[in-house]
């Protein structure tokens, strides 16, 4: 897939995911203020949230499909791990003012719930169109492989279960009347909130330092293919970063010393492409090779003892 058919997808599905949560959001908010319900009101400003991360998307996928340029030789796709990190940063904000103010409500019990009808049907209407949103915005992160949109997926998938808490939440309250269910229903709703928003954080984090958790993975394939290819010994100074949807490999290998250029080339040519087979993500791979039985000392880069004891987690 190029640079445009991505950026087209992408675009798409962004543009889709902003029209339906802002209706959504506008639908939740509305309802909050009509049936002074805060918990359908968190649900809407986290529904808010839904739509800056949408709209981030949109923006970091213009500039992460650019090709790589002169100023940007390993791609733009960094933008997306920006976008991420911005949009983590307001979901938290968000979850904390929804948590303070639910507390403070429920400590002063201002709290007269009316038309709680209208509170359910908005809810269930949401829990419809936060599914078909989710599935929809995974299957197009998994196709141009976006953590981006994948991340804004699992937010979506995370909106389902705050909005069937405020469903379930809010039809106990109709028919009981118990008064407290509608704060606690919106604490409930900040703690989700805030547990996505921190989770994203962390994941653009890891993106950021190069310590993805896919790139236990990565580190496999390298071995294994390195191990399984004719003349090849002792795999080590293996480094892979990720860029967006792109994963570059350094990797140092050992050969017969007596080995021609063109010999010691044509293996790690076949190398190079048996590694990029088993993983479409990995555009580049940088190999260096040492003579049998090298010596020297290497301070960076994992070997393969290392590479057994590395989380994937």
């Amino acid at each position: 897939m190029n640079y445009v058919e991505r950026e087209k997808i992408s675009t798409r599905s962004s543009l889709i995911s902003i029209i339906v949560n802002t209706l959504l959001a506008l639908l939740k908010i509305f309802t909050g203020f009509i049936t002074n319900s805060m918990a359908i009101l968190a649900d809407g400003l986290d529904t808010a949230t839904d739509i800056l991360t949408s709209f981030m998307t949109l923006i970091a996928g213009k500039i992460a499909n650019k090709p790589p340029d002169i100023k940007h030789p390993y791609g733009h796709e960094r933008a997306e791990t920006i976008a991420t990190k911005i949009v983590s940063l307001v979901i938290i904000y968000a979850g904390f003012e929804v948590l303070i103010g639910s507390i403070k409500r429920l400590i002063n019990k201002e709290i007269i719930i009316e038309n709680a009808i209208y509170i359910v049907i908005i809810a269930f209407i949401s829990v419809v169109s936060k599914f078909l949103l989710y599935k929809y915005r995974m299957s197009v992160g998994k196709k141009i492989n976006s953590n981006a949109i994948i991340a804004d997926a699992m937010n979506m998938k995370n909106d389902i279960l705050t909005s069937s808490s405020v469903l379930i939440g809010i039809a106990v309250l109709y028919f009981t009347g118990i008064w407290w269910l509608d704060p606690l229903i919106a604490i409930l709703v900040s703690i989700m909130i805030l547990k996505t928003g921190f989770e994203q954080f962390m994941e653009s984090s890891n993106e950021f330092m190069e310590s993805s958790p896919e790139l236990k993975e990565i580190y496999n394939i390298v071995i294994n293919e390195a191990k399984s290819c004719n003349c090849v010994k002792n795999p080590h100074k293996i480094r892979a970063r990720k860029f967006g949807y792109k994963i570059f490999v350094d990797m140092h290998i050992e050969l017969p010393p007596d080995m021609t250029v063109k010999e010691a080339n044509d293996i790690t040519a076949k190398l190079e492409k048996k590694i990029k087979e088993k993983n479409n993500s990995i555009r580049d791979i940088v190999i260096h090779i040492e003579p049998y039985g090298n010596a020297e000392k290497e301070c960076f880069g994992l070997s393969e003892k290392d590479i057994k004891d590395l989380k994937g987690e």
